[in-house]
């Protein structure tokens, strides 16, 4: 089977083309396909990215510390550092 380059291109390809690692990139993939666009094709067992979903993938991508990935992180419920500051913050609020 052939693939026409001109429609589809390699992961690191359209992670390079968004400025994204390529973890990330497999990330906005996965977020992509729960919100029911599929935009991989899976070819010999490689993943293609269809050109015309690269723009349907860059709203699923979330830079850290962007905007778009601090409302995530509200929205996840993860936001404000660790543990352990937690603590120390209950631990000065009971007194």
């Amino acid at each position: 089977m052939k693939i026409d380059t001109n429609d589809y291109m390699t992961v690191p390809q359209a992670a390079a083309e968004i400025g994204a690692p390529r973890r990330t990139f497999y990330r906005a993939i996965d977020r992509a396909r729960e919100a029911g666009h599929e935009c991989v094709v899976e070819v010999l067992g490689r993943n293609y990215i269809k050109r015309s979903m690269l723009d349907t993938l860059k709203q699923f991508y979330y830079p850290y510390y962007s905007e778009a990935h601090q409302a995530k992180v509200r929205e996840w419920g993860a936001a404000g550092g660790s543990a352990k500051a937690k603590n120390a913050r209950k631990a000065t609020d009971s007194r």
